[in-house]
């Protein structure tokens, strides 16, 4: 199966991008060469420009709050103790949650040449080239204290993420002729989440006011054209948190 996920506001579009970009930091940290740590690094500088916007963090605190006012005191205190944790933790924030990659004279060389195509070179970069050719573990160890001070973020939007996936249950439907309406009668949603069968060659399209939910389903050719299809099987998750 596969899922295809659409944010319905604008917080919820950065922390989607937030979260892809420290799944790719960390998978990418975890690799032994040079080249997929040059990846990480990079994708660090993405996650650090988004996650030190001082509203990134407000966002995340009043997203916690609303999720533990919707808590069961009895039933979820495992819960309340994750965001309790934090909530502390994105408090505990330094001022400048970038510091580390931007205190740093080889460090911002290398993200100022991030802009420039084929930047990223020994020519240009003689340092960073020296770093490449350090141990895997070395590297490791200086991506891991360079993306450290961003881990409460990615905790805190890890929490309220995996909350609204999983406290919204999917339903099957069926879209006539690739096409679906579901009136919304002014509810507010977060995330849109689609599932198919990995098998079935289309792609869902989304569209969402506070009216009605749209969606399209259409299937691309090597031509680059589109055509609509006849009925579609699909689960579909609308997600409130």
């Amino acid at each position: 199966m596969i899922t295809y996920e659409f944010p319905l506001n604008e917080q919820l579009r950065t922390l989607l991008k937030l979260e892809r970009l420290f799944q790719q930091a960390l998978a990418l940290m975890r690799m032994e060469d040079a080249m997929s740590h040059q990846a990480a690094l990079l994708a660090l500088f993405d996650l650090m420009e988004i996650a030190s916007r001082n509203e990134v963090r407000q966002e995340l605190l009043m997203e916690l709050n609303r999720v533990r006012q919707r808590l069961d005191p009895i039933v979820d205190t495992d819960w309340s103790h994750q965001l309790d944790q934090a909530n502390h933790a994105l408090h505990e924030l330094p001022a400048k949650l970038d510091h580390m990659t931007r205190d740093d004279e080889w460090l911002t060389a290398v993200r100022q040449r991030t802009n420039v195509p084929g930047g990223i070179n020994g020519f240009d970069l003689p340092h960073f080239h020296h770093w490449q050719h350090t141990s895997a573990q070395q590297r490791r160890a200086n991506l891991v204290a360079w993306i450290s001070p961003a881990l409460p973020v990615y905790q805190a939007l890890n929490l309220i993420l995996r909350r609204l996936r999983q406290n919204n249950p999917a339903k099957a439907l069926i879209a006539s002729g690739g096409i679906f309406q579901q009136m919304l009668n002014g509810r507010s949603g977060h995330l849109v989440r689609i599932t198919l069968d990995n098998n079935a060659p289309v792609i869902p399209e989304v569209s969402a006011n506070r009216h009605a939910l749209n969606i399209r389903f259409t299937t691309s050719n090597t031509a680059g054209h589109t055509t609509h299809l006849a009925d579609i099987e699909f689960q579909l998750c609308f997600c409130e948190i």
